[in-house]
């Protein structure tokens, strides 16, 4: 077991006071109640930390941010890159949340790890930091919000990071060093540090040579997947800061280096449970936040923090409507069988849930290997002390490794396992019988057209020289190793929602993805799925597997991996959609400057925003987002008091 000796930190102002008024992060319920602000942030996550880093740096707004979780800057599941994973389902960390059976699972119930500590789920990721491509986001646009298209969208990427290029030479058909375009275009001066897997990584020979064999069956690779085009295989950038060897977060990013601004207070082990509201009287008026009631589970009292201006909801895709519902915003019908009063009669609240799936194989290796994995340090106990003191005192080597090289493609380059023709044919037809709401027929027609065309990813995979990695019934073999091949499924057809089924505000959501309800979604996976076997099976990464591990290899035909994939698929963690920003009358929830519809002043800055999932991890389209918010927030709040000046005259 590691110690868990810590790596040195820049000394934090944790907490203080200016004049009367505290300013950093407090744990105290009462104090915090005890003052008003300008603004709150609802969940100091991804999103949430951003937006009260940018609010707070004008000294003339306080910001209050609401967190639900604790503030562990010392927490190694955090920081060290090579302990990716490890974090999900601990109870400090995460919420715990999972879905209801799913019947296109084998009725199985997905975990969905939410990162219940300051930073949220950038605390949990698994570093992997990438973009979607142009037409994704210009979709969003073409439903209805004019500036969220990819043009728009860019700026904000570049703000967000600050990129340091990797090491050439790992993947074939690339010279240039991995980052470096985006760098140039910008992106060096965010508060992210973004870098590559490489040589003080200890990304080792395999990675080029699985590639090779890929890109023998129709795979290509892209050294610029940043700029508008994500398709290919890539050193897909993760955030990892080089210097210290630890993970890049909103915490340590955003929030850590502004805590001693004397406007900013932060309160954690905090859950809000109620927007309060000035004029909460008769049903679908304009209503004006006023205010946030809030909590703790193991306490009866309640706590009420005012706020002058802006409520911002950053709690997520699953906890955003949940706080909605129960405080009078979603489907009077539900909200009614529950007792709540309905403020708000906006039924999409908690709708158009949207996720991607995830898919684990490894295969286990012959024993005379000629270059280490990454089980090195499974295997040998010298060896694991040596890459732990490297490490601690280099911030290098396998503990600063993680699982960043990727690739994204459509179904194009791919056309002995896709039949493009015949599974739009079958969508079509499913479509057709499907009784689909205006938003969700406006996602398909771009959907469709970007599956036709081939513009977008459709589907990843990921190469990781270790075991481990997949869930599995077979166990690791002592002192052996292993490759571990991750297949995604990016743009899948089916959809879901998240809703309250109590008014205890403590109570998980129901959460219902409706994994697998068209049969695109489950067979693409089970060919993609199949497909990585035959990468497999092809020279030269196939000349050092001894056999299959999980699934074994009796699995071969498409019903097999149907089978295996609906067994053993896990959820990538992307939930988006849940209050989806586009015009009112296609079934949006918030206008295009994030304001929920029929409120003045309070908006939802987090990935239940975006109307269609990217083909990406989704914790970079969500940090620039909240960079975008940010500035339509401040942009907003001139414009207002621009009009009050007016007005005076």
């Amino acid at each position: 077991m590691l110690a868990v000796t810590l790596l040195a930190f820049a000394p934090l102002v944790l907490s203080g006071k200016a004049g009367n008024r505290p300013f950093g992060i407090i744990t105290d319920h009462a104090t915090f109640a005890s003052y008003e602000y300008d603004y709150i942030v609802v969940g100091g996550g991804t999103a949430g930390l951003v937006v009260a880093n940018r609010l707070s740096a004008n000294p003339a707004y306080t910001v209050g941010v609401i967190e639900a979780g604790l503030h562990l800057p010392d927490e190694p599941l955090i920081n060290i890159p090579f302990l990716f994973g490890q974090s999900v389902s601990d109870p400090k960390l995460d919420w715990l949340l999972a879905t209801t059976p799913q019947p296109g699972l084998h009725n199985r119930s997905l975990i969905q790890p939410r990162g219940k500590v300051l930073g949220g789920s950038s605390a949990l990721t698994y570093h992997n930091h990438n973009r979607g491509s142009a037409p994704e986001y210009d979709a969003w646009a073409a439903l209805g919000n004019p500036g969220w298209d990819w043009a728009g969208m860019y700026p904000y990427f570049t703000k967000a990071d600050t990129v340091t290029p990797g090491d050439p030479g790992f993947l074939p058909g690339i010279i240039s060093r991995p980052g470096i375009f985006n760098a140039e275009d910008g992106a060096r001066q965010g508060p992210l540090q973004i870098s590559y897997n490489g040589n003080v990584s200890f990304i080792t020979p395999y990675v080029g040579l699985f590639h090779e064999s890929f890109t023998s069956l129709g795979a290509y690779s892209n050294p610029d997947p940043d700029g508008g085009n994500a398709t290919g295989i890539t050193l897909t950038a993760r955030t990892v800061n080089l210097e210290t060897g630890n993970r890049t977060y909103a915490t340590n990013g955003y929030i850590e280096p502004v805590l001693n601004r004397q406007n900013l207070l932060v309160l954690t082990g905090a859950e809000a449970t109620k927007i309060l509201f000035a004029n909460s009287t008769g049903t679908n008026t304009t209503l004006v936040a006023n205010g946030i009631k809030y909590g703790n589970p193991n306490d009866t009292r309640q706590y009420t923090a005012k706020v002058n201006r802006e409520v911002i909801l950053s709690a997520g895709a699953f906890k955003t409507p949940q706080l909605l519902e129960l405080s009078g915003i979603g489907n009077q019908t539900l909200l009614e069988s529950l007792g709540i009063e309905t403020l708000l009669d906006i039924p999409e609240v908690g709708e158009n849930l949207q996720d991607h799936l995830e898919f684990n194989m490894d295969y286990l290796l012959k024993e005379d290997l000629p270059y280490d994995t990454w089980d090195i340090i499974r295997n040998n106990a010298t060896r694991q002390a040596q890459a732990w003191l490297q490490y601690v005192n280099k911030h290098t080597g396998i503990y600063s490794a993680s699982p960043a090289t990727l690739a994204f493609f459509p179904l194009q380059p791919f056309p002995e396992e896709f039949n493009v023709t015949s599974l739009v044919d079958t969508l079509d037809k499913e479509i057709a019988a499907a009784t689909l709401t205006p938003i969700r027929k406006k996602q398909f027609e771009s959907q469709r057209q970007q599956l036709l065309d081939g513009s977008v990813t459709q589907v990843e995979l990921a190469f990781v020289p270790k075991g481990g990695v997949a869930h599995s019934n077979e166990p690791l073999l002592e002192g052996r190793s292993y490759f571990t091949v991750v297949t995604f499924l990016y743009r899948p057809w089916s959809s879901g929602n998240v809703h309250i089924n109590t008014t205890d505000p403590f109570a998980a959501p129901l959460i219902d993805p409706r994994y697998n309800e068209f049969t695109f979604d489950w067979e693409v996976a089970a060919r993609w799925n199949q497909f990585s076997r035959k990468i497999m099976e092809t020279e030269p990464i196939s000349q050092f597997i001894e056999r299959p591990n999980q699934p074994g290899a009796n699995t071969t035909s498409l019903e097999d991996w149907d089978d295996f994939s609906r067994e053993w698929c896990i959820s990538v963690w992307h939930p988006v959609g849940s209050t989806s920003m586009a015009p009112r009358e296609i079934g949006g929830v918030l206008d295009p400057k994030l304001v929920v519809y029929g409120t003045s002043n309070l908006r939802v800055v987090d990935a239940g925003a975006m109307p269609i999932n990217v083909a990406a991890h989704t914790a970079a389209t969500v940090y620039a987002m909240a960079e975008k918010a940010s500035d339509i927030i401040l942009s907003d709040r001139r414009a207002h008091s621009l009009t009050a000046a007016i007005k005076k005259l």
